[in-house]
């Protein structure tokens, strides 16, 4: 299995992606899917972002910091219902991830970018039901090989700070609840990293950015300049679903998020994965404040601004 934290993988020279211009964008989910435009492909295509995923509580976020943007999109959901804001940017489709004959008319020559935010169910019958592999892992697939073979220029996944790290608290106890979601999540990641790293597509300007989040929470966003990113996997915390939107969206048009994975939490919540599950128990369910770690990866990234953020982030080197 490939590792997920860049100073672990199997190196291949660095490659050099050219910024990306302006175009559409596609969020996807197990339960739904939303496209919304930034920009045409050319001048003449009315070209947008596709969710599909909107029915789930971050593809939700997703579409409504798009709409503040003013980015169309289509949310394209399994059974064609979409319970988010209803807004004249929002078109709403059908397609499921797990069916990959649904997704083809919704990723097209003309999108512009994908957000992939589904996940599996973690509901209190989650073993009897969970459909981890499907939608984390087949489900990422064959949204993936779709964007490539249509020359999406980027693909954004939705995973989980953790998930390559199976001995931590975190992917334990997430793996049990939802009836191996880290493992499927890993292998969908690593399955991504993979294909990507075919030749010619850096070339192309076809590339993805895999966001790690922390405990997820629902209060508005904090803003840039509360979101600490870091790579290699070694330290969470938490952070407000709105910032993981913007930071979705943000990233579309970041040329230094170009084929990176990233973990994203807020500074003053960051603990080391030994520590973060405890550290998020206490500070969601009895109001203790988080004392942040004082350890270091060397890999930590602030900014007041989203480039700014993005700026510094060690790609991906993974060999086909």
């Amino acid at each position: 299995m490939l590792s997920s934290s860049p100073d672990e993988r199997c190196l291949a020279p660095p490659r050099q992606p050219q910024l990306l211009a302006p175009k559409m964008h596609l969020l996807l989910q197990s339960r739904s899917s939303c496209l919304a435009p930034t920009a045409g492909r050319d001048s003449s295509t009315n070209s947008g972002v596709r969710d599909v995923t909107p029915s789930s509580k971050q593809s939700r976020r997703c579409v409504k910091y798009l709409q503040k943007k003013g980015r169309p999109c289509v949310a394209a959901t399994r059974t064609g219902d979409f319970f988010g804001d209803a807004s004249k940017l929002v078109t709403v489709a059908k397609g499921d991830v797990t069916d990959a004959a649904s997704l083809e008319p919704l990723i097209t020559e003309q999108t512009g970018a994908v957000i992939f935010a589904a996940s599996a169910s973690r509901q209190a019958d989650a073993k009897k039901t969970s459909n981890a592999k499907a939608v984390d892992n087949v489900g990422l697939v064959n949204c993936a090989k779709l964007c490539i073979e249509k020359s999406v220029p980027r693909l954004v996944v939705v995973s989980s700070g953790g998930v390559s790290k199976p001995a931590s608290a975190v992917y334990i106890f997430l793996n049990l609840a939802a009836n191996g979601i880290m493992d499927a999540k890993i292998a969908g990641e690593d399955a991504v990293r993979k294909l990507y790293a075919a030749p010619g597509l850096v070339e192309k300007d076809i590339g993805y950015t895999v966001v790690r989040p922390g405990g997820l929470l629902r209060d508005p966003g904090m803003g840039v300049s509360a979101v600490e990113l870091n790579q290699g996997d070694t330290k969470s915390g938490r952070i407000n679903r709105a910032d993981v939107a913007a930071i979705c969206i943000e990233s579309l048009d970041s040329k230094a998020a170009f084929d990176t994975t990233f973990e994203c939490y807020y500074a003053d919540t960051a603990k080391g994965l030994d520590d973060v599950m405890k550290s998020n128990a206490a500070a969601v369910g009895a109001g203790v404040k988080t004392t942040p770690t004082e350890t270091s990866t060397g890999r930590e990234r602030r900014g007041d601004t989203w480039p700014k953020l993005f700026e510094g982030l060690e790609r991906d080197r993974v060999v086909a």
